[in-house]
């Protein structure tokens, strides 16, 4: 049987009765964080030539335009609401396949969902069966990718579109032999490096757009006939071998039972960024408000990573001394320096700090940015780490160290783990929803009365029998036309 094939059951054959309240709970939470991060990210950098881009070119009005309530063929619309979730970097990520899934798939759900008349529990249903389609791939290619070629591309890029395509067939009705042809189209079209992410460009934050987008037309042509490769992850040109040299999943590994759905294991961003910078953002946080301390009473600032405190072979996303470059808000958020820097100056990581004009204003974090010195050895190294017995890749336990040297002499040391900040447990529905609000207040387009209806929306998802009505409540802004020509 073709991988494809066990794929493609998981996505359109899994019984509606088998799919749990906590998983749909996790979708209804991340359907939120989508809303948030969609609305926070409208004005960023980049976003605004994108949304022009497809207004100009119009097209068949099929699916609802995020905040401003265009209409537009398919996959624009997916492709212009994942550029909104993904603009600030702020959305979710599932670890063990370091996904950034739901900025793709919601976008996917919600379109077609809207086309095909869906209920609220049908389109819950897709997005869980979607992130579970892509994370089945997404661990193992992980797993298997660590320490080894292949870590030019981005996970997102290259095994996120199985998630789209399977969440679009469900909705869309396809059988299993014409969403087997959707996932081998898909594969036709995978990819994605990290070239434009290591040059710190606008254009990482619209790669899963362009993975999504293409799942669409997949998905499209699938139901229109037209054939995809069907061993497209084992076969000698299959994802496997061709993208990280590796041996292909066997049918046991991609159909292992547990007793959780992917879509639970996703983690809600506490701070805006890459998840590098977290362990020592949150230890700057720490010691800036345990010691009372401001930038003239700090002398030094240091980070040490253990040499393996990053996936093997992997470039440190965040790692290097501070510098300022043509799209600070990039930078900023790539650079463990600044954000240790921020959190000890003010205290607060928050939306309002990562602007491109209050990045180039704020002088004070910018100065002591400078300042903060990437260090290559410690007399006094943190312990080894305690690896946990899970799938989550051993990176996410090894310690990251912040030293402070006050000029009174003292010396301050605080160690965190991205298990610290990445686990899953510690955003319930509760923190997703503050954040909301703070997106939709940062945003500057979605007063407190509309985010509170969004989030009554939301709550009640499961009984909505109109996704049109649902989108139509997320409307915050006028048209197109009433974002700005340049952000």
């Amino acid at each position: 049987m073709p991988l494809l094939e066990i794929l493609a059951r998981i996505a359109v054959e899994t019984p509606a009765d088998e799919i749990t309240d906590a998983a749909r709970a996790a979708a209804r939470k991340l359907l939120l964080d989508t809303l948030g991060t969609s609305i926070a990210g409208w004005n960023a950098p980049g976003v605004a030539a994108a949304l022009d881009l497809v207004q100009h070119w119009g097209g068949r009005p099929e699916a609802t335009a995020l905040l401003s309530g265009e209409k537009l063929p398919l996959p624009n619309a997916v492709f212009a609401n994942s550029v909104l979730a993904h603009a600030l970097d702020y959305d979710d990520i599932h670890v063990p396949s370091s996904l950034h899934i739901s900025c793709m798939v919601w976008p996917a759900v919600l379109a077609v969902g809207e086309m095909t008349g869906a209920t609220g529990r049908e389109m819950l249903d897709a997005a869980v069966l979607g992130v579970e389609t892509a994370c089945r791939v997404g661990n193992l290619y992980d797993q298997r990718c660590r320490g080894v070629s292949g870590r030019g591309f981005l996970q997102t890029g290259v095994v996120g579109g199985f998630g789209v395509a399977g969440a679009a067939c469900r909705l869309f009705g396809l059988d299993l032999e014409h969403t087997v042809n959707a996932l081998g189209l898909t594969y036709s079209q995978a990819g994605g490096n990290r070239q434009g992410l290591l040059d710190k460009t606008l254009a990482k934050r619209i790669q899963p757009a362009f993975t999504a987008r293409n799942a669409l037309w997949a998905v499209e042509l699938a139901a229109r006939d037209v054939t995809g490769p069907r061993r497209a992850l084992e076969g000698i040109a299959g994802l496997f071998p061709v993208f990280i040299h590796a041996e292909p999943p066997t049918e046991e590994e991609l159909q292992r039972k547990s007793d959780f759905y992917e879509i639970e294991r996703c983690t809600v961003k506490v701070f805006i960024g890459c998840g590098g910078s977290y362990p020592t953002t949150l230890a700057a946080l720490e010691l800036s408000r345990e010691y009372d301390l401001t930038p003239d009473k700090i002398a030094r600032v240091g980070i040490y990573w253990p040499p393996d405190a990053f996936e093997p072979n992997g470039a440190n996303l965040v790692g290097g001394r501070w510098k300022l470059g043509p799209h600070p808000q990039v930078d900023a958020q790539f650079s463990a320096a600044y954000c240790a820097a921020l959190a000890l100056v003010r205290r607060e990581i928050k939306l309002s700090r990562f602007t491109d004009e209050q990045i180039r204003r704020d002088v004070e974090v910018l100065r002591l940015a400078e300042r903060v010195e990437i260090l290559e050895a410690v007399d006094d190294p943190p312990p080894p780490p305690v690896i946990l017995p899970d799938d989550f890749p051993d990176h996410i336990d090894k310690p990251h160290l912040l030293i402070v040297w006050t000029r009174d002499g003292r010396r301050l040391r605080r160690i965190h783990t991205n298990r610290d900040v990445l686990d899953p447990k510690f955003t319930p529905i509760e923190v997703v929803r503050e954040k909301f609000l703070s997106c939709a207040e940062f945003s500057g387009i979605c007063p407190r009365a509309r985010a509170e209806r969004i989030m009554a929306a939301v709550d009640d998802f499961e009984n909505t029998t109109e996704c049109a009505h649902f989108m139509r409540v997320c409307v915050t802004a006028g048209g197109f036309r009433s974002f700005p020509a340049t952000a």
